[in-house]
């Protein structure tokens, strides 16, 4: 997976626009560098065991492309079916950048996949800081707010999570 392709997927995958659906009205700041930093924690996380994990289940990089691409396409669907995540609820302060922003609506199944599969392909620190560019515009959809959330603007974001996400899979597929 080239480097470009894998920014562009985490793009997607962390959907600024879910993010500001689900940011609280108050402490706009501090919540977005909570949910960006534990994001952000949680992608290094996975890609230094992505190794170990692959070797363990005895899946290739190529096929790991290819659960990543099928794990986008699953959560785009949703932005594009289901409504937009709301900010409740949600823990108190700037640790609602952990629930519900952090978990569950940007680190979802298809980020994780995504940083398995670059770190498969193109080590660890190379997932790692692909996604901080993703990271940077959801921070700064979280502190516009729901203004940038809203479902139109969701949808759009499944709209382009799809294409990321057969981009994905196909890169996936012509490397087996």
């Amino acid at each position: 997976m080239t480097v470009t392709l894998l920014m562009l997927a985490f793009g997607a995958a962390l959907t600024p626009f879910r993010a500001a659906a689900a940011s609280p009205a108050v402490d706009r700041r501090p919540v977005a560098l909570v949910a960006v930093g534990a994001t952000f924690g949680a992608i290094v996380v996975v890609a230094a065991l992505s190794g170990p994990l692959l070797d363990l289940l005895g899946v290739t990089g190529a096929t790991s492309r290819i659960a990543a691409g099928i794990a986008m396409l699953a959560v785009a669907i949703k932005d594009i079916v289901v409504r937009p995540p709301t900010p409740e609820p949600a823990l108190p302060g700037r640790r609602a950048g952990l629930i519900p922003l952090a978990f569950p609506v940007l680190f979802t199944p298809a980020v994780a996949m995504l940083a398995v599969a670059g770190a498969a392909d193109r080590g660890v620190l190379v997932a790692a800081v692909t996604a901080l560019p993703a990271l940077a515009l959801v921070a700064g959809a979280v502190v516009v707010g729901p203004r940038l959330g809203r479902r139109s603007f969701v949808a759009f974001g499944g709209c382009a999570a799809t294409v990321l996400a057969a981009l994905v899979t196909l890169d996936g597929v012509y490397a087996i």
